[in-house]
C-alpha cells in the first residue's frame, strides 16, 4: 500500500512539474511601459500598391497600371495585387515613365515621398499613397485556429495574432515559441518566451510581413505523445510489475 502511494506521488509530481509552464503571458508588466509601434519596412519580393493622384486626374493617369481602366477606379484586393509593383532583386520597383525607384528598406511613407519627388517633374502637387499588398503572417501548432492571416493595416502584434488564431491550446508552451522571419533574403529563426514582459520590448513583439510562428506543445504533451503512448508495450509491462509488487 505504501509503495502504491509512492508511485502515485511520483506520477503527480511529474505531471505538476511538466505543467509548471504557466499560460499567463507577460508577467509583472510595469505600469509605465511604453512600446513604440513600428512602421512596416519594405523587403525583397514585396508587392507594393501605388496610388497616384492630383487635382488633374488626366495628368496622373499615364502613371497608373492599364488594368485599372478595365476594372474601374475602385479595385478589390486581388485586382490590386495584379497591379502591384514587385520589389525586384535590386530592391527597386519599376513605375511607368518614372523608371526604377528604390523601395528596399524604406517605409511606405518614405517610398511615397520618393515617388512624389520624381512626379513633380511631370505633375503639379501630386499625392502618393503606397501600401504593402502581401502583408500576411502565419501561425501553426498549438493554437485554436492555425492559418495565414492578411494584415490590412500593415501592423500586427504577437498578441493580436494569437487572438486571431483563437488563443493557445491547453497543451501550448508559451515559453518557447518559434518565429521564422525573412530578413533581406535570409531566413532567421528565434525562440521567444511570451511569459516574460521583456519580450514586449523586443523586435519581435510587432510582426513583419511573412513572419511564420510555431507554437510548440508543452513537456507533458511531448512526454505522452512521444514517450509513454508510443511505448504502450513498455507501459503495460511496467504497470503489471507495479501491480505484482503492490500485491
Amino acid at each position: 500500500m505504501l509503495f502504491k502511494k509512492i508511485i502515485n506521488l511520483i506520477v503527480v509530481t511529474f505531471l505538476m512539474a511538466s505543467c509548471s509552464n504557466s499560460k499567463l503571458l507577460f508577467k509583472n508588466i510595469p505600469e509605465d511601459l511604453e512600446i513604440k509601434i513600428p512602421e512596416a519596412i519594405i523587403n525583397y519580393g514585396d508587392l507594393i500598391d501605388v496610388n497616384i493622384s492630383s487635382l488633374n486626374n488626366q495628368s496622373t493617369s499615364i502613371f497608373t497600371p492599364s488594368s485599372i481602366d478595365k476594372i474601374g477606379t475602385i479595385r478589390n484586393g486581388e485586382a490590386r495585387k495584379l497591379d502591384g509593383y514587385l520589389v525586384d532583386s535590386s530592391g527597386c520597383i519599376d513605375i511607368r515613365i518614372l523608371g526604377k525607384i528604390k523601395a528596399l528598406g524604406l517605409t511606405c511613407s518614405s517610398l511615397s515621398e520618393s515617388i512624389k519627388l520624381k512626379l513633380k517633374e511631370y505633375v503639379q502637387n501630386p499625392n502618393v499613397r503606397t501600401k504593402i499588398l502581401n502583408f500576411r503572417v502565419s501561425i501553426l501548432g498549438e493554437v485554436g485556429k492555425p492559418g495565414t492571416f492578411e494584415v490590412i493595416n500593415q501592423n500586427i502584434s504577437f498578441t493580436e495574432l494569437i487572438s486571431r488564431a483563437g488563443d493557445f491550446n491547453k497543451n501550448a508552451d508559451p515559453t518557447k515559441v518559434l518565429i521564422i522571419r525573412n530578413s533581406n533574403n535570409k531566413i532567421e529563426t528565434q525562440y521567444l518566451d511570451l511569459t516574460s514582459y521583456e519580450f514586449m520590448n523586443s523586435e519581435y513583439y510587432y510582426l513583419k510581413q511573412n513572419d511564420k510562428i510555431y507554437v510548440r506543445p508543452d513537456n507533458t504533451s511531448l512526454a505522452f505523445d512521444f514517450g509513454f503512448l508510443r511505448n504502450a508495450g513498455a507501459l503495460s509491462l511496467l504497470t503489471s510489475i507495479i501491480i505484482l509488487i503492490v500485491r
